[in-house]
């Protein structure tokens, strides 16, 4: 299996384990929702820029996550 390939099925397991809606995957990420078909299909291998544009949606989402946790803990200690 060449490294492309390594790529591919490691942004397909990143995309399935997200449990995301590959909409809301694409937008993080700024990029098409098409690109993540094509990649989960096999119709198209992640290039590197693509794979780290991926990385980048998935912390912004995680930040935000944990931002929101972060707020209703903080209001539920206020007394809601």
């Amino acid at each position: 299996m060449g490294e492309s390939e390594r790529l591919q099925e490691l942004v397909r397991e990143i995309i399935r384990e997200s449990e995301l809606p590959r909409t809301l995957l694409a937008k993080d990420a700024e990029i098409s929702r098409a690109a993540i078909e094509a990649w989960l299909s096999g119709n198209r291998n992640p290039t590197s820029q693509s794979a780290e544009q991926l990385a980048a949606g998935l912390e912004r989402r995680a930040t935000r996550l944990q931002y929101l946790a972060f707020r209703l803990r903080n209001g539920l200690e206020q007394g809601g």
